[in-house]
């Protein structure tokens, strides 16, 4: 089998951000952006605070976030882009914005490159992009 056929069979990319502190992380992602939980580690309670987490949103945890606990000296904060549905990009930057406590470091614009786009900053400085497409290829377009 050819490279190029081998490589057309990837799914999914996770990227790997820092995080100074898991449980803050934990808390942020899944109550002020509503991701899920997929998981931490170590979870036996063991330790004061766990070293890794993963959170998710879409279907099949389509976007897929992990964090590793990182010492200050050691941090670099991560960037992201995450594409959401024809409809549901508005109405979640709405109830971002209305809810007063996530930082909204780029309004909702439409770009030059054809996205309608905003940027957040998570609690450790880690930014997402939540965009769509102009036009064509968003999920719920009619």
């Amino acid at each position: 089998m050819a490279m190029t056929e081998l490589v057309r069979s990837a799914w999914k990319i996770i990227p790997q951000f820092h995080s100074r502190s898991i449980n803050e992380t934990v808390k942020f992602y899944t109550e002020e952006l509503s991701f899920e939980l997929g998981g931490v580690h170590p979870d036996d309670g063991g330790t004061p605070e766990p070293t890794f987490c993963s959170v998710f949103v879409g279907r099949k945890a389509d976007a897929n976030i992990y964090f590793f606990q990182t010492n200050a000296h050691e941090f670099q904060a991560c960037e992201a882009m995450i594409a959401l549905g024809t409809t549901e990009l508005d109405e979640y930057y709405d109830r971002l914005k209305s809810g007063g406590r996530v930082a909204i470091t780029e309004p909702i614009e439409d770009t030059e490159w054809g996205y309608r786009q905003f940027t957040i900053k998570d609690n450790d400085g880690n930014r997402l992009t939540f965009f769509k497409f102009l036009e064509g290829g968003n999920p719920g377009e009619e």
